[in-house]
């Protein structure tokens, strides 16, 4: 009788084992997709929905002087498709070329054929002669909710090309994504067309898509990269004008140096509080669109 209990136990774990592989071989199916950062990676896994693997190459600090190792070149080249933000951003990404490595990776660029701002004060420089076209352009269109809705399209679309028989499944996520980022335009609109302070201080330049959208304006204590430091004129110029327009806040980083923004804290009496450019996976449980909405949160909070 035990003999029998048994080997029923060991049949039981047997199918069991069986049933768990089958179900890892269909996790397996779709297509291998690596991603260059989270704003790509969160809007690339929010399209493909459950049919496709998908995963980024990085995730602990920012992109601006992110450089990719030998590995994550190796994991691009093995992918069937890698998807990047911007060659005005992962300058590096647009120099791969599959034919190079005898690779089929489909290499795709998120924000093709959107319009990029150019960065204020740089409109009449062209590119060439020791300028570089990166430093021309402001890449951070992820932190305003209706440029994540084009992005979001663009990508569906591009998907759609390369994988055409999931291409319902791609547009109809996609649909879904901007349904929500339009929602939430529309719930912070009116909240930033009655906040009394219109001008918001940032570590770096990243919200200007965002200040732009609700009718705000950034003033940076570094430029377009949070490695790029202000002269001390420039900083003098800042302190000035948070002592003039009596600004309570000076929004900083959770991934880059802060020094900066305190020296301003001691000399203008202002108080530091986090905004995130979402340049790194910020290691929270919220979806991309909950972690944009906390800045719009914030952001409308300070201002008031």
């Amino acid at each position: 009788m035990k003999r029998k209990i048994c080997i029923l136990i060991l049949s039981l774990f047997v199918l069991v084992l069986v049933a768990c592989g089958q179900k890892s071989s269909q996790q397996g199916k779709g297509l291998k997709i690596v991603t260059s950062f989270y704003p790509i990676y969160a809007m690339v896994k929010d399209v493909s929905g459950e049919i496709n693997d998908v995963r980024m190459i990085q995730s602990s600090s920012g992109i601006h002087s992110f450089e990719p190792s030998a590995n994550d070149v190796a994991a691009i080249y093995d992918a069937d498709v890698f998807v990047y933000h911007s060659h005005t951003l992962e300058s590096w990404a647009g120099d791969l070329d599959p034919s190079l490595q005898k690779s089929k990776v489909k290499v795709l660029e998120a924000s093709e054929g959107m319009k990029l701002d150019r960065v204020p004060g740089l409109e009449d420089v062209e590119a060439g002669q020791g300028v570089d076209e990166k430093t021309l352009y402001d890449p951070h269109t992820w932190l305003d909710p209706e440029k994540v809705a084009e992005e979001v399209q663009i990508i569906a679309d591009k998907l759609s090309n390369v994988d055409v028989k999931n291409k319902d499944i791609y547009q109809k996520n996609a649909q879904n994504i901007i349904q929500q980022t339009r929602k939430l335009t529309e719930k912070y609109q009116p909240i930033f067309e009655k906040v009394s302070q219109k001008t918001f201080v940032t570590q770096h330049t990243a919200f200007s898509y965002l200040a732009k959208r609700f009718g705000l304006t950034q003033l940076g204590i570094a430029g377009i990269s949070p490695e790029q430091e202000p002269s001390p004129r420039q900083l003098t110029e800042i302190s000035e004008f948070v002592k003039t327009y009596n600004v309570k806040t000076i929004f900083v980083e959770s991934n880059a140096s802060s020094k900066v923004a305190e020296t301003l804290v001691h000399s203008t009496g202002a108080q530091l509080k986090t905004l995130n450019p979402l340049e790194a996976d910020p290691q929270n449980e919220l979806t991309y669109l909950e972690n944009l909405e906390e800045n719009l949160k914030i952001l409308a909070e300070e201002l008031k």
